[in-house]
């Protein structure tokens, strides 16, 4: 579409655009008017879509067909006026509609004002100097790993005659009470307690410590005050606990039999070398994201930029919305949730904003880059991401393809894909301090494990903690 667009700015991040559409375009666009309407409208003598253009203008006058040209055109020829101008609108578009004037056969100009996504520009953003990440690994951090997969295997013994410690186990029947009344949650019996933990009340483990086989205890829990049970918070219960055993955790030895138990290597030895194997391959990877975020991040804090706060309330909107998704799928409203993390909603939001705007700027970082490099990303690179993702969630690429396109996200993951292109460019590039070039391995993106998973021995495992650390690993995607 032959549109003409011109911009000016008016104040900053907010531009005027205007757009002028050739007269050849206004008279296709009336036409096609016509062609609508006729396809609405009831005149006697004629069936609907039959009507000669001649007999609708003297029926309606041109007042509805110009109507109709604004409604349907004018949203695409801003869409085109921006990509020509290569502008990036974060606001709807201020525009005089009833201003505009048509006229079959003449060029139709029109203006709109909008908010726009700021542009900065890098002088220098090659040889960002950045700390060395520590890759060595550590004899005790391959010690921890091989600790780690006895744990898993390790056996509870009882214990006769000992006193419980921390780190011991203790079987427990107990009841409890508020006010002399029973509540959910607040019973069990055979339940399996290792003391000195925190998934219980502290009180437990300081009266539990020193007590053996059959002591009989009575231990009173102050509640806390952002207990979720309005009706127990900051209540005293009272806990009857019977110790019916106490139990000491035995680990395997590390020897060639645990290895051949715990993992495919038939001696300790072979398993200790695939754990190092791993950690070093982890620590990699793990430098080599630390070596471009360290430079994105320097990059990105030295910006000179105003970031507008439509910006910054659509992501701390967006952010909210998301935790409130969450936490209703698991039935918990979010003033509960607060409550319970001891966060207060004004806490909550002026962490977003402060996550909003690094993400903003690092954003802006990686824009500058990809115009300055020209960076773009093929078909045949978007299809072996798809195909990447795909195989990630056990999927089909065509299926998984089918499921971004119908949300209309195809594009922004090549915009994602460019910009891991400009991460990589900007690691690429970055020399440690006080060592000037560092050495390059560069690899290909969907070749490499994630640091995760390559530090994940065999047979290992951790639980995520992400859930339970909801606001406080917010500011650290």
């Amino acid at each position: 579409m032959a549109v003409r667009a011109e911009m000016e700015e008016v104040e900053k991040n907010r531009v005027r655009v205007k757009v002028e559409v050739p007269a050849e375009e206004i008279s296709r666009a009336v036409d096609g008017a016509f062609r609508a309407i006729a396809r609405e409208v009831f005149i006697p003598g004629f069936r609907k879509g039959k009507v000669p253009r001649r007999v609708l203008q003297a029926r309606l006058g041109m007042e509805p067909i110009y109507d109709e040209v604004k409604q349907s055109k004018l949203p695409e020829y801003y869409a085109e006026a921006l990509k020509q101008l290569d502008l990036e609108p974060i606001d709807e578009p201020e525009i005089d509609v009833d201003e505009i004037e048509i006229e079959d056969g003449k060029p139709l100009a029109f203006e709109a004002v909008v908010e726009v996504k700021p542009r900065v520009e890098l002088d220098h953003y090659k040889g960002v100097e950045v700390e060395r990440p520590e890759e060595e690994v550590a004899d005790e951090e391959v010690e921890r790993v091989l600790d780690g997969m006895r744990e898993r295997f390790a056996q509870l013994e009882v214990a006769s005659g000992k006193t419980l410690a921390e780190g011991d186990y203790a079987l427990i029947d107990f009841n409890g009470t508020v006010n002399g009344v029973e509540f959910e949650g607040g019973s069990a019996r055979d339940f399996m307690l290792e003391i000195g933990t925190e998934n219980i009340w502290p009180e437990f483990n300081q009266e539990l410590a020193g007590k053996r086989k059959g002591d009989i205890l009575d231990i009173r829990v102050k509640m806390p005050e952002q207990f979720p049970d309005q009706e127990l918070a900051g209540k005293i219960a009272s806990f009857k606990v019977i110790v019916k055993e106490v139990k000491v955790k035995k680990l395997p030895e590390a020897n060639d039999d645990f290895a051949r138990e715990a993992s495919r290597f038939d001696t300790i030895a072979e398993l200790r070398e695939d754990i190092r194997s791993r950690l070093e391959e982890a620590k990699r990877l793990q430098a080599k994201e630390s070596v471009r975020r360290q430079a994105l991040e320097k990059l990105a804090e030295g910006l000179e930029v105003d970031i507008p706060e439509k910006m910054v309330d659509d992501y701390v909107h967006q952010r909210r919305h998301e935790l409130e998704a969450r936490l209703a799928s698991r039935g918990i409203a979010l003033d509960s949730y607060l409550k319970a993390v001891d966060y207060t909603e004004q806490r909550m939001e002026e962490e977003f904003q402060e996550e909003a705007r690094r993400l903003i700027r690092n954003e802006l970082v990686l824009d500058a880059v990809i115009r300055a490099e020209g960076i773009e990303v093929s078909d045949e690179e978007l299809e072996q991401e798809i195909a990447r993702r795909a195989e990630m969630f056990a999927v089909k690429p065509e299926e998984f393809r089918r499921v971004v396109k119908e949300r209309g996200d195809l594009e922004e993951l090549r915009e994602s894909l460019r910009r891991e292109k400009a991460l990589d460019l900007l690691g690429d590039h970055a020399v440690f301090a006080g060592e000037g070039e560092k050495e390059e391995e560069p690899a290909a993106r969907g070749e490499e494990e994630s640091g995760a998973e390559a530090a994940e021995p065999e047979a290992v495992e951790e639980e995520s903690g992400a859930e339970a650390a909801e606001l406080e690993s917010g500011a650290q995607d």
